[in-house]
């Protein structure tokens, strides 16, 4: 398969975006490390990480997976820097704080920067962070919210979570990593069929 590094493993590409306090890097060491950091500083443009993960196919095989992780600085004055570390994405998460309702006020612009430098189909998921601070009184207006937020964008995929407790974490990267692999799979099989196709 033209998609495996030279370890041997699947190589995929995970962007990770939204404003900047959302909890983007605070995901990014708890998938990393399976730790909790409270004390994580701004990432300043692009920050770079490696997982490896397991993933068990219906047939039973396991399949080793890299999974390179771009944590993509929110802050307004690296915006313009963005989009060409999106191409080439075969996932994305876009991060929202569901405390602080204004961090999803530019998820519009993410969005559309997402569809102008990835290709179509690549699997974008709306993640509402912090789920933690929510009182339970308060929960099915956050879900309401988020329902709300994942029409508006034409988003199809969606979670709730928490870095701090580790809820939901994960199931998501199971999930976006299964749904990254499928879809790379699906393209690399329809560019070796055209090929066989053109073959005089």
């Amino acid at each position: 398969m033209t998609i495996r590094s030279k370890n041997g493993y699947y190589t995929l590409k995970l962007c990770i975006m939204g404003d900047g306090g959302v909890g983007k890097t605070t995901l990014v060491e708890r998938l990393t490390t399976g730790k909790f950091n409270p004390t994580t500083m701004m990432t300043i443009g692009i920050d770079f990480s490696l997982i490896t993960h397991e993933f068990i196919l219906e047939t039973g095989e396991t399949i080793l997976m890299d999974i390179t992780i771009w944590d993509l600085g929110g802050e307004d004055r690296f915006r313009f820097m963005l989009p060409s570390y999106l191409i080439g994405a075969d996932g994305g998460l876009l991060l929202y704080d569901v405390n602080r309702f204004t961090s999803a006020m530019s998820l519009p612009s993410w969005v559309k920067m997402w569809r102008e430098n990835s290709k179509p189909r690549t699997p974008l998921y709306l993640i509402g962070t912090k789920i933690d601070l929510v009182t339970e009184s308060l929960f099915s207006m956050v879900e309401n919210n988020l329902y709300n937020l994942k029409a508006e964008l034409g988003i199809k995929d969606h979670f709730l979570l928490s870095s701090k407790n580790n809820f939901l974490v994960g199931q998501l990267i199971n999930i976006i990593a299964n749904d990254m692999l499928t879809i790379k799979l699906q393209r690399i099989e329809l560019t070796e069929h055209q090929t066989v196709q053109d073959t005089p």
